[in-house]
């Protein structure tokens, strides 16, 4: 590890043995919150995947994390600070180093407040803090500054319009958006409109100078026109502009939304994104559900049908290294539900198809109210198709057998909140 490395995982370990302290100091206040969550997952790859290759083609991955919240107000000021720690057991976490360093990331947020405590073989355990902001509030304006979440988009399933780390389609637990430094101001208008502004400043590497091809810098106004509310995005982020609209409104009870985001890309060219999705409230078997149904176009979608991971377009690549988009092909559908079988158990399954290649992912989870202060959550995930689709996988190289394919999934998670 580098010295600039190094520096920045003793400043976080540093930071959030800080923040540790300082709620433990406050607890008699209750203003110390949190989750504790422990979590396993039976994985199952497929023979020719590069789990097998490595000897993993089944195997566990445990997990347990610890998320210490401290939010304390004082009038128009206010502190939000998170801190985190996880640890990983299991293949996937030595398979997600090798993955790395097939598609290198650019940091994610400026400073580096993570420190690892146990990084080796299938084991990682890191130490970080995810959210520190101050923020000055007041019925017009808001100004917060510091690690923090933000949400964008319109999106059930996939997110064009959220540009700071969006949730994949897959993911298992959605609770907490990871933070990113950045400037947040919000203008808000007696008309019921907003205008938010992010500045999102980064290095093009870690302990690097900031630059503005590595940063980000947005707008984002919601107003109410005909009855409808509406969107609209400008963003220069990661060097590339990026415009957006969306338009939401009812349909007898259901209620759609639209979305077109187009990407005007530094090195010339556009990629166009689009989502348009439909949900409702119902009845079924006396039961309260909520049903939906997504289209989304991937601008930067492949249309080769022998792509390769080797052979992702550069654009593509950039953002799959990002998670700013999780899908190789141009055109998806999803549909789902959420079906709340008692007051205490919701189940939600979900559907998506590729329709360019005809794979498929199916998703179900479960969640349990244990009681005011403990959820359970079991779900499975299951990837079907044949190699070199979107969800069969897709070889690394061209003429290469082994593919990089989600595993089969079952996981359940405890959690415990205080």
């Amino acid at each position: 590890m580098g010295v600039c490395a190094r520096q920045a995982a003793t400043l976080g370990g540093a930071v959030v043995l800080t923040v540790f302290a300082g709620a433990a100091s406050a607890q008699a206040d209750n203003g110390v919150h949190g989750r504790l969550e422990v979590a396993d997952a039976g994985l199952f790859s497929r023979g020719d995947s590069i789990e097998a290759a490595l000897g993993a083609k089944d195997s566990d991955a445990a997990s347990a994390s610890l998320r210490v919240t401290w939010e304390p107000t004082w009038g128009a000021w206010s502190l939000q600070a998170h801190g985190l720690v996880t640890i990983e057991d299991g293949p996937e976490v030595a398979l997600a180093r090798a993955q790395a360093g097939v598609l290198p990331a650019p940091p994610a947020t400026w400073f580096g407040l993570t420190a690892n405590f146990a990084d080796r073989g299938d084991v990682l355990g890191q130490a970080s803090l995810d959210r520190l902001a101050v923020a000055y509030t007041t019925p017009s304006l808001v100004v917060r500054v510091g690690r923090q979440a933000i949400t964008w988009g319109s999106g059930l399933v996939f997110r064009p319009m959220d540009l700071f780390d969006p949730f994949a389609p897959n993911a298992t637990d959605t609770e907490w958006k990871p933070g990113v430094d950045m400037l947040y101001v919000q203008r808000l208008f007696a008309d019921g409109s907003d205008l938010q502004a992010i500045v999102a400043p980064r290095p093009a590497r870690p302990g690097g100078p900031l630059t503005a091809d590595a940063s980000s810098f947005a707008l984002h106004y919601q107003t109410t026109i005909g009855g409808h509310q509406t969107t609209a995005l400008l963003a220069r982020d990661h060097g590339d502009w990026v415009a957006g609209a969306g338009l939401n409104g009812a349909w007898g009870g259901a209620t759609w939304n639209l979305e077109i985001v187009p990407t005007f890309l530094a090195a010339g060219g556009t990629r166009v994104s689009a989502l348009a999705n439909l949900s409702d409230a119902v009845t079924l078997a006396g039961h309260n559900a909520t049903v939906f149904v997504e289209y989304f176009h991937n601008g930067f979608g492949a249309g080769d049908r022998n792509l390769t991971l080797a052979t992702l377009p550069p654009d593509l690549k950039d953002r799959l290294a990002r998670g700013q988009v999780f899908s190789t092909r141009q055109d998806e559908v999803a549909g789902g539900m959420t079906f709340e079988a008692s007051p205490l158990i919701t189940l939600s399954p979900t559907l998506i198809a590729d329709l360019d290649d005809g794979s498929l992912f199916l998703l179900a989870a479960g969640t349990w109210s244990l009681s005011n202060n403990a959820t359970l959550v079991a779900g499975a995930q299951a990837p079907i198709g044949p190699a070199r689709t979107e969800f069969g996988g897709l070889p690394l190289a061209p003429g290469g057998q082994v593919l990089l394919a989600p595993p089969a999934q079952i996981y359940v998670q405890l959690r415990r909140y205080f």
